[in-house]
């Protein structure tokens, strides 16, 4: 809008500004609308000039108004003039859309269904989260803290990788999830925690006590750890650079809370 056009609407009596506004109407059509009012029956390009914005704009929103019943529109010599044929056209406009919108008030709960239908399958949609690198293996496990706040939860499931082979190549979690540990405990959150373990590859799983000594579980050869924390799923998966992935989706973090389940039956 032009440095005019806004200018003239700034002038304006605030409560008609507001009120048009409120109608539904934005500033160019609102500028419009009180030009018209000021002007009386003018053709288009009068009504452009008064209000600084182009002839195009203009003709525009005035069909806009016209096809809404605010203004009314006509010929003279051959020209289309527009103009508000009485203040009490407004007053209809509202009565109508007072009419419109209840008839949709009616019939919304007929399509209630349909709505819900559509909103269940876009939340089955996970959102997913991606991490990557040692550098931010600390802001995974300040989701994780996050997450569980969210929730309202009192405990988080953890599953940790850690073979010989894994162990080869030197690389523990570290401090990082040391702090992460020390978080849980700030936060009154407990873990259900269990340890993958073998040689080569998994073997067996023992569900541990503690969280004592999970800094020292490998992040190196193809290790992968899972943090379930309710309706979230994260995963970690070391080899030359740590990836970390978070999954919000119920059905699938409903699906890990089974194999925990399980895993708590079958443990060695």
């Amino acid at each position: 809008m032009h440095i005019f056009a806004h200018q003239s609407l700034a002038n304006m009596a605030p409560s008609l500004s507001t009120f048009f506004a409120a109608l539904g109407l934005d500033d160019k059509e609102t500028l419009v609308m009180t030009s018209v009012l000021s002007l009386g029956v003018q053709p288009a390009s009068v009504i452009a000039k008064h209000t600084k914005l182009d002839r195009t704009t203009t003709y525009r929103i005035l069909k806009t108004l016209t096809e809404k019943k605010l203004l009314s529109q006509s010929k003279q010599k051959g020209t289309t003039v527009f103009y508000n044929e009485k203040p009490n056209v407004i007053k209809d406009y509202l009565k109508k859309e007072q009419q419109r919108l209840s008839t949709l008030e009616d019939s919304f709960d007929e399509i209630l269904p349909e709505i819900e239908s559509l909103s269940i399958g876009a939340h089955a949609l996970p959102k997913i989260h991606m991490y990557e690198g040692f550098e931010r293996l600390s802001q995974l496990f300040d989701d994780v803290i996050r997450r569980a706040q969210e929730q309202k939860l009192l405990i988080i499931r953890i599953l940790g990788s850690n073979t010989f082979s894994q162990k080869l190549e030197q690389k523990e979690l570290g401090d990082v999830v040391g702090s992460f540990a020390q978080s849980l405990k700030n936060n009154k959150l407990s873990a259900d925690f269990f340890i993958a373990q073998g040689t080569l590859t998994r073997e067996w799983v023992t569900r541990m006590g503690s969280l004592e000594g999970i800094e020292k579980l490998p992040a190196a050869g193809g290790a992968t750890n899972i943090i379930l924390v309710g309706e979230t799923v994260f995963m970690l998966s070391f080899r030359d650079i740590p990836i970390g992935v978070r999954l919000d989706q119920p059905d699938i973090a409903q699906t890990m809370h089974f194999m925990f389940d399980v895993l708590g039956r079958s443990e060695k």
